[in-house]
């Protein structure tokens, strides 16, 4: 059903709003978001690292109580 609402491509929008953004972001902000990125990237790395230490102590704990129960 039509309600008479005439919407833009999503092409022609991001166009639009591609060139406001663009001379509204200057290099300091470029800066800080690489930085939150590579600092979030960082957290993540350490955030993996913890699981997967996490599993081996599972596997190695997990086997020991096999062994015993033998």
């Amino acid at each position: 059903m039509n309600n008479g609402n005439l919407e833009t491509s999503p092409s022609a929008r991001s166009g639009a709003s591609t060139q406001g953004l663009a001379a509204a972001v200057d290099d300091a902000e470029l800066s800080r978001l690489k930085r939150e990125l590579l600092q979030a990237e960082v957290r993540l790395a350490k955030a993996r690292a913890t699981v997967v230490g996490a599993e081996v102590d599972i596997k190695v704990v997990g086997a020991r109580l096999r062994a015993l129960t033998k």
